[in-house]
């Protein structure tokens, strides 16, 4: 664990940059505050723990003058140097308005390797005649948001994966999703489109596939790799398979299927249960080696434990602000403070979240990296 007297600090000129060229939803007659002081008084907030727009507004108007300098807010009094930070209103009336795909580019890295596809709907946003906001994000493996795109009521997270990989250059990089994204259209699209490879599960929604998969002949495949873990109370083991298709499902650019079971035995009862999933790849087997493929399916898994550690420890859930961009806009900004967060060296997020908050004017901005 990291001494807590050891901040790191993160360089931020890629953020900053960013920052600089984002457009400005506002007009340009009264607009007093920065594009880039508003959003980073809303970052800083919510690393320092603020959970919804309120606190991000207290935050804000308690930050001593130190901190807003390094924010980069308006100097209100030339004489006396003095700065002041942008209202509570304003900070709402950006996130509300600010266009959620500009938002969401400043978390993109700029190389991506793999992406997993996966949605998330804001219980909280739901309401006595409205259905709750449903987001679908494309995550890397270290959890920055490469992409995210509101589901529009009515549809589907299918119709909206295409919308979501629309701005992202995906050529050479491998996608993975759940079972509802396997689609004959979804993966041609994937690979002829985008120029991308794909791994996703397969269950019974496609019927056909998925018994097609389940009577392959794997007596004969090796194990491409065994991994366990124990924690929980549970001690599990996993085991990877994959046969080349060589044709045999006509399902559009599989070229290998794999087999993922699991064994997962109760530490304190000696019960031990098993589970089998099964996925299909664009990948030749020279592209994945054992530790890829169990890596790709395994990596996919670990969405879940995002979404969860989004709800437990940034409150989304709980949150019912819908109106506007706003639900999307402040997902994302979860998504980024995260990131941050991760970076502090604390063995666990609540740790992290629960040490910035001691110096809350001072260490949200040293590890965004802010001088």
């Amino acid at each position: 664990m990291r001494s807590q007297s050891a901040m790191p600090v993160t360089a931020s000129v890629d953020l900053l940059g960013k920052l600089a060229h984002l457009a400005d939803p506002r007009s340009p007659r009264g607009r007093r505050h920065s594009l880039a002081s508003v959003l980073l008084c809303a970052l800083c907030a919510m690393v320092a723990g603020a959970r919804h727009l309120r606190a991000v507004g207290q935050w804000a108007d308690a930050a001593p003058q130190h901190t807003l300098a390094r924010l980069g807010c308006r100097i209100s009094c030339p004489a006396l140097g003095a700065r002041s930070a942008p209202s509570p209103v304003t900070i709402r009336r950006v996130l509300l308005a600010l266009a959620p795909e500009t938002l969401a580019a400043l978390t993109r890295p700029g190389t991506l390797q793999v992406v997993a596809v996966d949605g998330k709907t804001l219980r909280g946003s739901a309401t006595a005649t409205e259905a709750a906001v449903h987001l679908l994000a494309a995550l890397t493996p270290d959890r920055h948001l490469a992409a995210q795109v509101r589901v529009p009521a009515g549809t589907s997270e299918i119709d909206a994966l295409a919308v979501l990989l629309a701005g992202v250059n995906l050529a050479g990089v491998v996608v993975t999703a759940d079972a509802l994204h396997t689609q004959a259209d979804t993966v041609t699209h994937l690979v002829q489109d985008l120029h991308a490879d794909y791994v996703l599960t397969v269950k019974r929604n496609q019927r056909t596939l998925f018994d097609q998969l389940r009577t392959l002949p794997r007596a004969q495949a090796p194990a491409l790799g065994t991994t366990r873990a124990c924690g929980h109370g549970r001690a599990e083991t996993r085991t990877v398979k994959a046969i080349d298709l060589e044709g045999r499902t006509g399902f559009p650019h599989a070229v290998q299927a794999v087999r993922v079971r699991r064994y997962v035995r109760d530490l304190r009862t000696g019960k031990v249960s098993w589970t089998v999933a099964y996925a299909v790849t664009s990948l030749e087997v020279g592209q994945a080696d054992a530790a890829r493929i169990s890596a790709l399916v395994r990596g996919h898994w670990n969405i879940e434990a995002w979404h969860h550690v989004k709800d437990v420890s940034m409150g989304e859930d709980a949150y019912k602000v819908r109106s506007g961009h706003g639900p999307d806009n402040l997902a994302v900004l979860r998504a980024l403070a995260l990131v941050f967060l991760g970076r502090l060296g604390q063995d666990t997020v609540p740790d992290a979240i629960r040490w910035v908050p001691y110096e809350a004017f001072t260490r949200p901005l040293d590890v965004i990296g802010l001088r």
